[in-house]
């Protein structure tokens, strides 16, 4: 997909000129509003799909008892309904390809000689469509796959990566279009981009769902029946792995939000969309089981987004990027931690979880540090400049 990316990074006036029509005019303007609303429906048709898949995982959670289950199934009617609609909607935008007649709008991108109006999700298409058949093969010779597996069998991941090819389209189409999408949207221009990034994320949070902090994964045996040694090993890995929740957890939600940080000047409430999404996604895989944490991670959104609206960073001030990277982790992690002590449902040491909270504030500022790296200084740059042209 980077690949896919690499070849179509041409900037939309370049591409008008390349596939634009006889006795157009390259430079007309372009309707701004058709092309969010296109991005919306196919925002809101991904999300039909993305549903899906949550509404599977619950299933193999909470009524197979985490096992795989048949192909065709009940529960999967609104993942295949969801899938079919996002792609009908995505191979129908490139009329071009199946109809002589029409031609491809100016707006579109070019890979490899051919316009396309969402690049990535027709390569997501394609391995979707490789991961189905592959995985039927894969369960016919080898059998069901159970635990961990289950969610990152080998096809498995080429369907996931399909479904997050389709479901970023709509943020790839925001990223490279700053006529419509400038770099200070209003949170309505901005919507379907940050939908598509939130839908995505939330599938990168399902194929990491053994390592989030909103779903208890049950051990595969009890501290109580095993003997005392295997029994302190049990006690220490629980002790790893929920500091490595805490962490993938953090990194989930922090990519996304320093990639739309890259590109745009985010519009109140982003943050907390964002958050909030994935959050809610992955406590319905639990039965919605965890509502004050999804609490707690809206919190948390709410106070990067008032920190980023107070600070307003940008290419020239780039520290407001590390206060928020900083501080938003530490409100995070520290209304988590509230909330399992409120609730009784956690008993961490005082030491345990302070330093989990600090490891994750050190994670979001390295993080943005590779998102949004500090500039480079002028006289650098005039330098790299002679010793090219000499």
């Amino acid at each position: 997909m980077m690949a896919l990316d690499v070849l179509s990074t041409r900037r939309w006036l370049p591409l008008t000129r390349e596939v634009a029509g006889v006795g157009e005019d390259p430079g007309r303007s372009i309707d701004g509003d058709s092309v969010r609303r296109e991005d919306l429906v196919t925002s809101l048709l991904a999300m039909t799909l993305v549903a899906g898949l949550f509404l599977d995982g619950w299933n193999h959670l909470n009524l197979q008892g985490g096992a795989l289950g048949s192909f065709f199934t009940i529960w999967h009617a609104l993942l295949y309904t969801g899938f079919t609609a996002t792609a009908s909607w995505i191979v129908t935008r490139n009329p071009h390809l199946y109809r002589r007649a029409c031609r491809p709008k100016p707006y579109f991108h070019i890979v490899c000689g051919i316009p396309l109006r969402y690049p990535l999700a027709v390569v997501g298409l394609a391995l979707a469509a490789v991961g189905m058949v592959g995985d039927i093969g894969w369960h016919t010779a080898f059998g069901a796959e159970r635990g961990v597996a289950r969610v990152i069998a080998p096809f498995h991941l080429l369907l996931f990566a399909g479904a997050a090819g389709l479901v970023s389209a709509p943020f790839r189409s925001g990223w490279y279009a700053p006529d419509h999408y400038p770099s200070a949207p209003s949170f309505r221009t901005i919507f379907p981009p940050l939908l598509s990034l939130a839908l995505v994320s939330s599938v990168a949070a399902f194929m990491f769902q053994w390592f989030s902090v909103f779903l208890d994964w049950a051990p595969p045996a009890q501290a109580g029946q095993l003997n005392v040694t295997a029994g302190r090993f049990l006690a220490g890995a629980d002790e790893s792995e929920s500091v490595a929740r805490v962490v993938v957890t953090n990194l989930i939600l922090m990519s996304p939000l320093f990639l739309a940080l890259r590109r745009w000047r985010l519009p109140f409430g982003s943050a907390a969309l964002l958050f909030g999404f994935v959050a809610l996604s992955m406590d319905s895989l639990s039965g919605f089981a965890y509502g004050a944490r999804v609490i707690a991670t809206v919190f948390a959104g709410l106070v990067a987004d008032a920190v980023l609206y107070w600070l307003d960073p940008g290419p020239g001030q780039t520290l407001g990027y590390r206060v928020v990277a900083g501080l938003t982790p530490l409100t995070l992690w520290t209304a988590y931690f509230l909330v399992l002590k409120v609730g009784g449902s956690g008993d961490w040491p005082l030491d345990l979880w302070l330093g989990t909270t600090g490891l994750a504030a050190i994670c979001g500022v390295l993080l943005s540090y590779v998102a949004i790296p500090p500039a480079v200084p002028a006289r650098c740059r005039t330098a790299d400049l002679e010793e090219g042209e000499s």
